[in-house]
């Protein structure tokens, strides 16, 4: 009985605080539309974080919301997140992942991860964090190497027999879910956060910007990564390293698989040649891989890689976002927090923290996290002249927290992947997430800032 009471708690409690939201008088500067539009964002934040009903039905209930209370003005507003191309290049990721472990690429990797590891639980942990920074330099998406890397290790795991409560299991699917966008971002190319970021801030060439956010990011990553693994015991543990000397010749299918995974690569590589969309290469590996002769996955299976709840989950965060933003919503907020912001002007951490604090709740409403940065550098920016602060500083910390700050599933696409492999739930990404939150701060105070100073970026300006 506990189990079923525990559910309807929380669906009762996210529609209370819904409508208590929109039964409160109205707020100055704030319109009725918003004032709604924030109920949703509450209601789908509790339902999201707390897995009270599944994600697709959840996601399902928002859009409802947010038509029938006419927070939207049409229904192309309403349904603008399944528009954006983020969806499609999700679906062509999946399909590259269905493909790896069709074509056995993924047992092949599982075997190259077991043998690295050399019989060690914990290295082969190690192995996985420490690996993220180069292979941003051969795949810069995190959403790409999370299609090709997760799947190699739910095989590596079914190869160690680790139960899906193991935790070496929930602190890699972790690590890959929310870690794994630092080591990206370290590149101003690294993905969509850092080229918005680097856009609005301005004067930042490629070279500026891996200097100024490589040691913080990487900082970031190990310690989110000893965090991760701290919170999530399993006990050392060797392993059996049978058979995995043992290195077979590539199949057909293998070959062929990786040669559409190295198209695409180049396609994404040369973007600044051709000008596609990224969602357009992962599209075309999608089709060849499900095309006879060519691919190794018949059209039932590639269905079968793309669930239906990533597609409504994604597309109805991304259509919340862009409600918040049309409606005004997400700018009232900000510019609220940041007017007391205001007040504290003289004490200089108090006011990062509270800036980071600030990121964070919003990025809450906003998960797509261009979007998020697109929003707040601007506010920030305001807030920094007025504060006689650096707006290049503001602009760089709202990008670390966006990226860094994920408390709850479905904040972002990459760790959506994560959760859709059914290993980590709400509760694992939470936990681990208000740690970062507490490390993003240690790591801005006492790494960033000083080390911003150093390049010639300071927090206060004269």
């Amino acid at each position: 009985m506990e189990s079923s009471v525990n559910p309807i708690f929380k669906i009762i409690s996210a529609f209370a605080i819904f409508l208590l939201f929109n039964l409160l008088p109205p707020f100055a500067g704030l319109s009725p539309q918003g004032q709604r539009v924030i109920a949703v964002v509450l209601l789908a934040i509790v339902l999201w974080a707390t897995e009270a009903l599944p994600v697709g039905i959840s996601s399902l209930l928002v859009l409802i919301l947010l038509g029938v209370t006419k927070s939207v003005p049409s229904a192309n507003d309403l349904f603008h997140g399944f528009r954006s191309p983020i969806l499609y290049f999700l679906v062509g990721v999946m399909a590259m992942g269905g493909a790896i472990v069709k074509s056995g690429l993924a047992l092949r990797a599982a075997k190259v991860f077991l043998r690295g590891a050399g019989g060690s639980s914990k290295r082969l942990f190690a192995n996985c964090l420490l690996s993220l920074p180069p292979l941003a330099l051969i795949l810069s998406s995190a959403i790409t190497r999370n299609a090709i890397l997760l799947p190699a290790y739910q095989e590596t795991f079914r190869q160690m027999n680790l139960p899906r409560e193991d935790g070496l299991v929930k602190s890699i699917v972790l690590t890959l879910g929310l870690l794994n966008p630092f080591a990206s971002s370290a590149f101003m190319t690294g993905g969509l956060a850092p080229m918005t970021t680097s856009t609005l801030v301005g004067g930042l060439s490629w070279w500026r910007w891996f200097f100024l956010m490589s040691l913080p990011y990487y900082v970031l990553l190990l310690l989110g990564g000893l965090w991760t693994y701290w919170v999530n015991p399993s006990p050392q543990r060797s392993f059996e390293q049978k058979e995995l000397k043992k290195t077979l010749p590539l199949t057909s299918e293998e070959k062929r698989v990786i040669a559409v995974l190295a198209l695409t690569s180049f396609l994404w590589i040369i973007d600044f040649w051709h000008g596609w969309h990224p969602a357009i290469p992962a599209l075309i590996a999608a089709a060849l891989l499900a095309t006879p002769g060519i691919g190794v996955l018949s059209w039932k299976e590639l269905e079968k890689t793309i669930p239906g709840s990533t597609f409504f989950v994604l597309g109805a965060s991304l259509s919340l976002a862009q409600a918040l933003i049309t409606t005004g919503a997400a700018a009232w907020f900000a510019q609220s927090l940041a007017h007391s912001i205001i007040l504290l002007q003289g004490l200089d951490q108090v006011v990062i923290l509270m800036l980071i604090l600030m990121v964070s709740i919003v990025h809450l409403g906003i998960a797509n996290m261009s979007a998020c940065i697109a929003l707040l550098i601007p506010i920030t920016t305001t807030l920094a002249m007025a504060l006689k602060m650096n707006p290049i500083v503001f602009g760089l910390i709202v990008s670390i927290v966006v990226d860094a700050v994920i408390l709850y599933p479905v904040q972002t696409a990459t760790n959506i992947l994560a959760y859709e492999t059914g290993l980590i739930g709400g509760r694992d990404v939470l936990k681990v997430g208000l740690g970062l939150l507490v490390l993003t701060s240690l790591v801005i105070l006492f790494v960033a800032l000083p080390w911003w100073s150093l390049l010639g970026v300071p927090l206060n300006i004269k």
